[in-house]
């Protein structure tokens, strides 16, 4: 499977930059918001847009360095820190984060869990697991593909 140093895995999704964190988001968390960017909180209404918070690239940072934002030390943006984010459409793929408790097998379906990563379900599924992750018992990087 791919690296797991940068979100984007394949594809060309929209990038933006229009929105500040309102809270702490790390790079690879489902997030909402144009203006205002928060982790995506939705889980059972509606089917929310694959858009996913970046690392800074251009700053030579991968997913988990520390360069992301104002917090020192931290592979996070800070509530006021400009967000990178980008917008997948059906096919591309990316890095994201299982919620603890999970057991990932490849093909599996995914959802909002609601804080940011990522739940197994098939009611409001948006993504795909490309990899097999077995029994996951804190929050886990995993490669998605959007449906």
């Amino acid at each position: 499977m791919s690296t797991k140093r940068s979100v984007i895995q394949r594809g060309c999704p929209m990038v933006n930059e229009d929105g500040t964190a309102s809270e702490t988001i790390k790079p690879g968390y489902l997030v909402k918001g144009i203006s205002t960017i928060a982790k995506q909180t939705a889980t059972t209404t509606g089917v929310p847009p694959v858009a996913v918070a970046l690392e800074r690239d251009e700053l030579g940072a991968g997913i988990d360095n520390a360069h992301q934002g104002s917090g020192t030390g931290t592979a996070f943006y800070a509530s006021g820190d400009k967000v990178k984010v980008a917008v997948f459409s059906k096919g591309q793929r990316f890095v994201g984060f299982v919620a603890s408790g999970q057991n990932v097998t490849e093909d599996d379906q995914f959802q909002s869990a609601g804080d940011g990563t990522f739940a197994e379900g098939t009611t409001k599924p948006i993504v795909r697991a490309c990899e097999t992750l077995g029994a996951v018992t804190t929050e886990t990087a995993c490669v998605f593909e959007v449906l």
